[in-house]
């Protein structure tokens, strides 16, 4: 069942190993590479990249790398079961934004969405007259670091920033979850 301000997810949780990743530049996105099965995704919008990369030894592990020009990266490995968690988060984080349920008038309001047992993610929208600014926060053995990530103006269904890319990315790889009743 997914709350805000919590996420309780049937998926269960995993350990989060640390990967030593090169990340390139500060800035410069990489083009997509497919090398069989293994997928790899760069894209930058708003000074953000990221990279999703499965792991050649462990076709069930993926690294995400986040980075920023001001040189600021963060990367992990991270199971199939944790970046599903991601995902869900991600997804409700969106609906979310999309509504004007808890928008601020002249002080912005933030939601959070996270869950209670999987700690490296975060993702918080913050609402303001007509718009929602998300946020995500990737948490590993290695740093934490957080990013705004996307933007929507609500009047207009206009959606910008990586957190949209990120969020098709984790579509198009994971396997599709069976929808859960209320």
């Amino acid at each position: 069942m997914l709350m805000q301000g919590k996420l309780v997810a049937g998926l269960g949780t995993s350990v989060v190993i640390a990967a030593l990743v090169v990340a390139a530049a500060a800035g410069v996105s990489r083009a997509p590479k497919n090398r069989g099965n293994q997928a790899v995704n760069a894209k930058q919008s708003q000074d953000v990249s990221f990279s999703l990369t499965q792991l050649p030894e462990n076709p069930r592990q993926y690294s995400l790398v986040i980075s920023d020009t001001n040189e600021r990266t963060i990367s992990g490995s991270f199971s199939v079961d944790q970046l599903q968690i991601l995902r869900a988060l991600m997804v409700e984080a969106e609906k979310f934004a999309l509504t004007a349920e808890a928008a601020g008038g002249k002080e912005s309001k933030t939601t959070r969405f996270m869950d209670k047992h999987e700690r490296a993610f975060l993702v918080d929208v913050q609402k303001d007259g007509t718009q929602s600014r998300l946020y995500v926060t990737l948490k590993t053995e290695i740093g934490r670091g957080t990013w705004e990530a996307g933007k929507i103006i609500r009047s207009a269904k206009q959606e910008d920033g990586f957190f949209f890319d990120l969020l098709s990315r984790l579509e198009s790889l994971l396997p599709k979850l069976p929808t859960q009743s209320k």
